[in-house]
């Protein structure tokens, strides 16, 4: 069975390189040749805030950047060009940021395939055999927490082998006690096929599951297809998710 490391969120004052350094190279290179799933951990790479009181409210404004950041470091860097068959995770986080993302970094690839990007000009040797989307479509998913209706059509759009649900328990933030009526707030409108997919086929192939020794359990715990395919008519009273209110 494959399995997968996490990279761990690392003290902003620690002198060390940046993700899109050549010198993790013998890291990707490990991965890849054991078939590692490269997981990263949303909230990595916060500054030092400061005891001030209005440092929580820039750690929870800024923290979403910070955790879409290792994204374009190793797509633009190339860490995907040198090792293609690299699988890499980011989770507790959404999606819907991806679209417009992949649309942006697409545009500097194409720009800076002149050698020039604006008044910048680009150094050859951070040309891309690919487009950042092919790179995404290719070596990257996302473990998408408590989404709402944005990121289930965000899913859609990047393609649903790419993501997979996730409930963020047993975070304040999380979809649970409530996690089937976020569902169904999100998923209502969609086919078995695509359901399947998400909470199920999506993980068992990243990661190597048996299904089938599951069915059981899952047939215990649910929910079925049917439930989700029932519209939510109102929030739950005292659904603390931000996916309720999205």
């Amino acid at each position: 069975m494959r399995g997968g490391i996490l990279i761990p969120a690392v003290p902003d004052d620690t002198d060390i390189a940046p993700l899109y350094s050549r010198a993790y190279d013998p890291l990707w290179q490990t991965c890849d040749e054991l078939g590692l799933v490269v997981n990263h951990h949303s909230g990595s790479g916060h500054p030092n805030y400061g005891d001030h009181s209005a440092s929580q409210f820039m750690w929870a404004i800024e923290t979403e950047w910070f955790a879409h950041r290792p994204f374009w470091q190793l797509v633009m860097s190339g860490v995907f060009d040198r090792y293609p068959t690299s699988r890499f995770v980011l989770t507790e986080q959404g999606c819907a940021w991806l679209p417009s993302t992949l649309q942006m970094l697409d545009g500097m690839h194409l720009a800076a395939s002149s050698g020039r990007m604006g008044e910048l000009k680009m150094d050859p040797e951070a040309n891309l055999s690919m487009a950042p989307s092919e790179y995404f479509a290719r070596n990257v998913w996302v473990g998408v927490s408590f989404p709402g209706p944005p990121e289930a059509r965000a899913m859609k759009k990047l393609g649903l082998d790419r993501v997979m649900w996730g409930s963020d328990y047993p975070h304040h933030e999380g979809s649970t006690p409530f996690s089937r009526e976020l569902m169904r707030r999100s998923f209502s409108d969609w086919s078995a096929a695509d359901l399947d997919q998400v909470f199920n086929l999506t993980a068992a192939e990243l990661y190597g599951f048996d299904l089938a020794s599951l069915e059981k359990r899952a047939g215990e715990v649910g929910p079925t297809v049917e439930e989700l395919q029932v519209p939510l008519e109102k929030i739950p009273r005292g659904a603390t998710s931000p996916g309720f209110y999205r």
